[in-house]
């Protein structure tokens, strides 16, 4: 379909070009590395890197994939004691940072602490290596699996578990042969997060001093002021991500979710030992993920309490006020471009909404990076033209970075609820000479506004946990709680990690409460037990 006027297309081409301006900025330093830094790189760094973030990534990703499928499998399926609290429950654990749940895992497995003790062991059990990190990145990232595999599960195949139930098929057989391979897109699509989730992470590696792409990254550029080489490792990074990127969308090919009537996914109610298994295993993840570091977390916080308060109002209230601004631009931004694409359908539109989201993969220090590079360029051109003012950070720069950083979430979250919307709505309005201001506002949006929801409580949660770009980006003077966090942490003020870190918690519970009221609000049953959007 290519109904768009040349005005849309400039618009859809002017945001592409913001988010891809910093990652030109870091490609076009590639010239002025030299021979022997390269060779360098290849022979001494890049492997251990390469295999370290590798490694990280495939034990992250499958364990990710088992704990999200299992239990969105429970809660989309099955009827059983405290089904109903584990269903939003177990979206929480997305509420915490993974450099948080670190520091917490280390104490409770060190000397006299509370695990070692337990067992009755006097030394530190070591966590602090690569199988640590993976446990602890899935612990963190699993929501995104579970909730977009809980979603699609729930909403939208009842008639296919009707004719297979028909066909007298077993549950098991159902879910392998038939519910996964329909289910497919979504769930590739939040792997693809929590990939580029695990290959940006920069607080928990470094903290575990594993070597990865980010932590390699911050080391040469941060510490050793390499910035040359901090660029080479970045651009070998988006190379590895975008063949990433490229085999996921090898992999989903032309296949989505196209049902046109949404029927509710029917459960069956477990009792016995049966539904004590479920329950026991939805109780240890969400135990695991979230209670035990919340418990340490408040019982770190009873020390000097008043005076962390008094510390952290001031970060508190910029966090959350940048937080949610920045989201529901970012969603606006990803709405439209999805929109534009679907609408004109083009290779080179879907190559230029491809490109935005490789931002996402890049770690924030990078980001940041390529944003002071371009106010370094644009600057030496005022001072050649003579301006009186340079350009510095301030609130739009750190806007800018969390808008690269961010605008693929948005786009993935955008993109799986177009996928359950058929093309054939958009021909019959096209048809009927509807504009495509009036198919973006009255049709596309209602049937949108759920994953429009998810897409901005999850890059709320990111900002709110994001490191390195409020760090390097931010305003003088102007400190959110993940750069408080990890400060305190670097001056091994354990105990004062704690409050800021309790307040990106909350921050993060009250978009997913929200999102769970939203849930049920779109997805009320309609006399017929059809879905009503």
């Amino acid at each position: 379909m290519k109904f768009l006027s040349l005005r849309w297309s400039f618009a859809t081409f002017f945001f592409c070009s913001l988010i891809i301006l910093p990652i030109l900025a870091i490609i076009l330093h590639l010239p002025f590395i030299d021979i022997n830094t390269l060779k360098h790189l290849s022979k001494n760094v890049l492997p251990r890197y390469v295999f370290g973030s590798a490694f990280i990534l495939f034990g992250t990703l499958v364990l990710c994939l088992i704990i999200g499928l299992v239990s969105a499998y429970l809660i989309a399926f099955y009827k059983f004691f405290g089904s109903k609290f584990f269903e939003w429950f177990l979206i929480l654990p997305l509420a915490i940072p993974s450099y948080v749940m670190g520091f917490v895992w280390i104490d409770l497995f060190e000397f006299q602490g509370l695990i070692p003790t337990l067992l009755g062991v006097d030394r530190r059990i070591d966590i602090m290596n690569a199988y640590g990190v993976i446990v602890i990145l899935s612990f963190a990232l699993y929501p995104y699996v579970y909730f977009f595999a809980k979603n699609t599960f729930a909403y939208g195949l009842g008639n296919i578990i009707l004719s297979a139930k028909t066909l007298k098929a077993s549950n098991l057989k159902t879910f392998f042969k038939v519910i996964l391979p329909f289910c497919r897109v979504g769930i590739m699509g939040a792997l693809l997060l929590v990939a580029m989730e695990v290959l940006s992470d920069y607080g928990l590696v470094a903290y575990f001093g594993v070597d990865t792409f980010s932590a390699g990254i911050f080391r040469t550029w941060g510490s050793g002021g390499d910035e040359v080489s901090a660029v080479a490792l970045s651009v070998a990074l988006l190379v590895f991500i975008a063949l990433l990127m490229l085999l996921e969308k090898i992999q989903r090919g032309k296949k989505g979710f196209n049902q046109n009537v949404f029927l509710p996914t029917p459960k069956d109610e477990l009792k016995g030992f049966k539904a004590f298994l479920a329950f026991l295993w939805c109780f240890l993840v969400a135990f695991l993920a979230f209670v035990v570091p919340i418990i340490w977390l408040i019982y770190w916080a009873g020390f000097d309490f008043m005076q962390n308060l008094s510390n952290v109002l001031t970060p508190a209230f910029y966090s959350l006020s940048v937080a949610l601004m920045s989201s529901f631009a970012i969603v606006g931004v990803a709405f439209y471009l999805c929109f534009i694409v679907r609408l004109n359908d083009t290779k080179a539109s879907k190559i230029i909404l491809w490109l935005t989201t490789l931002g996402y993969s890049l770690p924030g220090a990078v980001v940041a990076v390529g944003i002071l590079v371009i106010l370094g360029v644009l600057n030496y051109i005022f001072d050649l033209l003579s301006f009186e003012y340079a350009i510095g950070g301030g609130f739009l720069v750190l806007f800018f970075g969390y808008f690269v950083r961010f605008l693929a979430s948005g786009i993935f979250a955008t993109q799986s609820g177009y996928e359950r919307i058929s093309k054939n709505i958009d021909y019959a309005n096209l048809t009927l000479k509807s504009k495509p201001f009036k198919i973006f506002t009255q049709i596309h949006f209602p049937l949108m506004k759920h994953y429009l929801a998810l897409a901005v409580v999850i890059i709320c949660v990111d900002i709110l946990k994001e490191l390195p770009i409020s760090t390097i980006l931010s305003p003088s003077g102007f400190q959110t709680l993940s750069s408080l966090v990890f400060a305190y942490s670097e001056n091994e003020l354990i105990y004062n990690v704690s409050l800021p870190s309790l307040i990106i918690v909350l921050f993060g519970i009250i978009p997913t409460f929200l999102m769970h009221y939203l849930q049920n609000k779109t997805t009320k049953k309609d006399n017929n037990g059809n879905l009503k959007n």
